[in-house]
C-alpha cells in the first residue's frame, strides 16, 4: 500500500451522491423500485425502457409513458414517446422534435427543433435545427456553444462529465468547462484531446506537451509527448516517453506503474488499475489492492468491485474488503452506483448498505 503526501484536489466537483435505488423486473415482467431496502411495484406489464440515474430511476411504460422515481416520489413527466437518452444525471427525449430535459424533478423545453443530440453527465450537446446553432444544456441552463453550426465543419468531438471539445475546420479547438468557453489555435492539423470532468486534456502538436485546459486556463502536465492520454471524471492519466503510467493529482504528475496497464477503468472517486497481472484502486493518493488476477466478468464504481471468483461465485471487494455476496455458481448481477442487483434463478436479490435484501 503506498500513500502520497499530497492531496488530491481532483474530486472537487462530483456526480450526485448515489441514493440507494435500482429498478428490479421479476421474472413475470413485473417492475419493482428498490430504494434504501424498500421495494415498491410500480408496473405489471413489461416496460419498453428503463434507466437508473444516480439519485432518480426513469422508465417507458407499456403505454409509451415517461416516469421517473425521484426523492420518494413517482411522476409521470412525459406520454406517448419512444425512447430517451440519459445520463447518470439527466434524461432527455424528443416530441415532435420538440426536445425536453429531466434533471433534479425539473423538467424543462429546451428546443422547438432538434436533430442530434448527446448526453454524458451534466452535458446535453445537441444540434438546434430551429436557431442554426450548436447548444449545450448544462446544469439548468442553454449555453450558445456555435452560431452557423454548418460552417463548423466538425472534425472531431468528445464530451466529458461536464466539458466538451470540439476541433472544427480550421483547427480550432471549442472547450466547454462548467459553463466556461474558450477557443484555442493550434497550426498543426492533427490535434488529440479526450473530455473530462473538470476540463479538456490535449496533446498539443505544436510544442509537444500535455496539456490541460479548463476555461482560460491551460495548465501544463507533461513537457514531452506522451504515447497515450485519457480524462475520465477528474481523473487525467497518460503513459509517458519512458512507458510509464501516470495520473495528475492536482498539483503534480504521479507514477502508478512502469508500463501501461491491461486494464484501466474509471469513476468518480476511485481508479482501478492492472499492475503485474493484478489489480488495484487508487483514491485520494492512496492505493488499494483489488484483486490477484483480472476476472473476465466484473463491474466497478467507486469502492465496489464485484466480480465472479474462480468458484464463479459474485464477489464483493470494498475498499479492500472482499465477501462472497452469492454462493451460487455464475449468478447474474448488475452494479448500480451503491446497489448490486442478483438474480438467483426465479428470485431477485439485491446486496446494498452491506445487507442483502430478497424480493
Amino acid at each position: 500500500m503506498r500513500y502520497i503526501l499530497v492531496l488530491s484536489l481532483i474530486f472537487l466537483s462530483l456526480v450526485a451522491k448515489p441514493d440507494g435505488l435500482a429498478l428490479i423486473e421479476d421474472d413475470q415482467n413485473r417492475l419493482f423500485i428498490f430504494d434504501k431496502g424498500n421495494f415498491n411495484q410500480v408496473e405489471h406489464n413489461k416496460v419498453l425502457q428503463k434507466h437508473i440515474g444516480s439519485d432518480f430511476v426513469a422508465y417507458i411504460d407499456y403505454m409509451n409513458d415517461l416516469k421517473v422515481y425521484y426523492n420518494g416520489k413517482l411522476t409521470e413527466v412525459a406520454e406517448s414517446i419512444n425512447s430517451f437518452v440519459a445520463s447518470e444525471d439527466l434524461i432527455a427525449w424528443k416530441i415532435s422534435n420538440y426536445l425536453y430535459v429531466w434533471q433534479d424533478g425539473i423538467t424543462k423545453q429546451i428546443s422547438r427543433d432538434v436533430r442530434m443530440m448527446k448526453t454524458k453527465g451534466e452535458i446535453l450537446f445537441f444540434e438546434d435545427d430551429f436557431d442554426n446553432a450548436l447548444k449545450i444544456y448544462y446544469k439548468h441552463k442553454v449555453y450558445l456553444f456555435a452560431q452557423n453550426h454548418y460552417s463548423l465543419q466538425t472534425k472531431a468531438l468528445d464530451i466529458g462529465r461536464e466539458s466538451l471539445a470540439v476541433l472544427d475546420g480550421d483547427d480550432q479547438l471549442f472547450v466547454f468547462s462548467k459553463g466556461d468557453m474558450h477557443v484555442q489555435k493550434f497550426t498543426q492539423q492533427r490535434i488529440l484531446f479526450s473530455a473530462g470532468g473538470d476540463g479538456i486534456l490535449v496533446k498539443n502538436f505544436d510544442t509537444g506537451a500535455l496539456e490541460f485546459i479548463s476555461g482560460e486556463d491551460i495548465q501544463t502536465l507533461e513537457y514531452f509527448p506522451p504515447t497515450w492520454f485519457k480524462t475520465r471524471y477528474n481523473w487525467q492519466v497518460w503513459i509517458d516517453q519512458s512507458g510509464n503510467f501516470n495520473y495528475w493529482d492536482g498539483t503534480g504528475k504521479e507514477l502508478l506503474t512502469y508500463q501501461k496497464p491491461r486494464l484501466i477503468e474509471y469513476s468518480p472517486e476511485y481508479l482501478l488499475y492492472e499492475n503485474g497481472n493484478q489489480l488495484y484502486s487508487m483514491h485520494n493518493g492512496t492505493e488499494t489492492y483489488v484483486c490477484d488476477y483480472i476476472p473476465e466478468v466484473y463491474q466497478f464504481y467507486n469502492n465496489y468491485f464485484v466480480f465472479y471468483n474462480r468458484q464463479r461465485q459474485v464477489e464483493l471487494v470494498d475498499n479492500g474488503h472482499s465477501k462472497v455476496i452469492s454462493t451460487m455458481p455464475e449468478v447474474s448481477f448488475d452494479l448500480y452506483f451503491d446497489v448490486i442487483v442478483l438474480r438467483e434463478g426465479r428470485k431477485r436479490r439485491v446486496y446494498y448498505n452491506g445487507k442483502i435484501y430478497t424480493l
